[in-house]
C-alpha cells in the first residue's frame, strides 16, 4: 500500500487537500473554530500530524501554543520538521505526544484498527486524536457503492473530490465505522462535529461532478449553503466530512 500511495501523491500533488485546505495553505479560521467547538486545546502540547502533507496545520498548532511534528510517506515541503513513515508503524517511543492529528488520511490506511492502536501507543495519558475524515453514511456512500460495484470505478477509488477523480485507496468509512475502530483501539470518548457546508456533497454529490452545468451547480451550492448547517445539526451523517476529538481510555 505504501508504495502505491506514495506514487499516487507524487504524481497527483493537487490531491493533498482537506476541508482545511492543504495545497497552498490552511483555512486557519475554520480550523480554529472546529478546535473551539470540539474542545481541542493545544497550549504546551506536542502534536504529531500523521499524513501531514505540506504541514500547513503546523502553522495553526504553533499559533495555539503547540509543538508540531509531521509524518508522511511523501516529503512535499522544505523546512518541515517531519519523518517519512507509515501511519501504522511510526518511529517514536510510546507516550511521546499529547495529540495525534489525522486529517483526511485515515480512509487511506488499510488496517484502521492497527492505526488506532498505534495512535493510542504514541499518546500520553489524557491525550487525544483530532480526526477529519470523509463520511459515506449518506447518498454519497450509495453512489460510491454503485460506481464501484458496477465497474465504473475500481474498488476503493471513487470519491466526489476533485471532480470525481479516482483516488488511491479511498475506503468506504462512516461515523459508525470510526466509533467501532477507535473503541477497539483503546479510546473511550468520541465527540463528533459535522462540516455544515459539505451537506451538498453528502446528499447530492453530483454537484461536484465536472459535467454539472455551472449555473445549476451554483444555485444548488447557494441552496445548500443556507440549509446545510440546519441539516448537519439535525443529521450530522448528511455531511460529506466529519471532525472528531477522540480521547484515550485513561481520560
Amino acid at each position: 500500500m505504501s508504495k502505491n500511495f506514495q506514487k499516487y501523491y507524487e504524481a497527483n500533488p493537487d490531491m493533498v487537500s482537506s476541508p482545511f485546505g492543504g495545497i497552498d495553505g490552511v483555512h486557519r479560521e475554520m480550523m480554529l473554530k472546529v478546535f473551539e467547538l470540539l474542545g481541542v486545546n493545544l497550549e504546551g502540547r506536542r502534536v504529531l500530524d500523521v499524513g501531514c502533507g505540506r504541514g500547513f496545520a503546523g502553522d495553526v498548532v504553533a499559533e495555539c501554543g503547540g509543538d508540531y511534528f509531521g509524518a508522511d510517506l511523501v516529503a512535499s515541503r522544505r523546512g518541515l520538521r517531519m519523518v517519512l513513515a507509515d501511519g501504522v508503524a511510526l518511529p517514536f517511543p510510546g507516550a511521546t505526544f499529547d495529540a495525534v492529528f489525522c486529517i483526511d488520511v485515515f480512509e487511506h490506511i488499510p488496517d484502521s484498527i492497527a492505526a488506532a492502536r498505534e495512535f493510542n501507543r504514541l499518546l500520553r495519558p489524557g491525550g487525544f486524536v483530532f480526526l477529519s475524515a470523509p463520511n459515506y453514511g449518506n447518498v454519497a456512500g450509495l453512489v460510491k457503492k454503485a460506481c464501484e460495484t458496477l465497474g465504473r470505478y475500481e474498488k476503493d477509488t471513487w470519491a466526489p473530490f476533485g471532480g470525481w477523480k479516482p483516488q488511491e485507496l479511498e475506503q468506504f468509512i462512516t461515523g459508525r465505522h470510526i466509533r467501532r475502530v477507535f473503541q477497539q483501539g483503546g479510546f473511550s470518548r468520541l465527540r463528533v462535529l459535522a462540516h455544515p457546508y459539505e451537506v451538498d456533497g453528502g446528499l447530492f454529490p453530483w454537484v461536484m461532478h465536472p459535467s454539472m452545468p455551472e449555473a445549476v451547480g451554483f444555485r444548488l451550492q447557494r441552496l445548500f449553503a443556507i440549509i446545510g448547517p440546519v441539516v448537519a445539526h439535525v443529521w450530522p451523517g448528511a455531511s460529506l466530512h466529519l471532525f472528531w476529538k477522540i480521547d484515550r481510555g485513561d481520560g
